[in-house]
């Protein structure tokens, strides 16, 4: 019993000692006390948050929290079919991808961990490996996607 205790607590702090610490603090996302990021939020109940690096002068991402009832989605964690996800339009390249829903900190991370930010600045190489990877998965895949309802009176 001693020995399970000691590999639960050794998994434990290994885990929690390779995760990044993300804290947003006056709209600068720091990683492992690190300033990296400036995140702002237009207001407590808007969906959409900007992203730029410390230096910039523009906005770079612009970041929209989208969803969708999908009636297939329906279960107990989640009554009501809600599909969430992330819009991010870059805004300097010209492109956008989607990615699952996360909070402000889940999505710096993802950042950081896909390292979209070079030295301090958006990296057009890395932003087009992660569009190639995550596309548009989730409006592609909305019912009636692409489909418009004409309806005629």
């Amino acid at each position: 019993m001693y020995k399970l205790l000691m590999v639960i607590g050794l998994l434990t702090f290994s885990i929690s000692s390779f995760s990044q610490k993300v804290k947003i603090k006056d709209e600068i996302a720091t990683v492992d006390g690190t300033p990296t990021l400036k995140v702002v939020t237009a207001s407590a109940f808007d969906n959409t948050i900007t992203i730029s690096g410390l230096n910039s002068t523009q906005d770079e991402i612009f970041a929209t929290y989208l969803d969708y009832e999908d009636p297939n989605k329906v279960s107990a964690s989640n009554p009501e079919g809600k599909v969430r996800w992330i819009e991010l339009n870059f805004l300097t390249i010209g492109v956008k991808c989607e990615i699952s829903s996360q909070g402000k900190k889940g999505l710096v991370k993802f950042i950081v961990n896909n390292k979209l930010y070079v030295d301090g600045v958006l990296n057009e190489e890395n932003v087009n490996v992660v569009v190639q990877k995550y596309g548009m998965r989730f409006s592609e895949n909305r019912p009636n996607a692409g489909v418009t309802v004409i309806i005629n009176n």
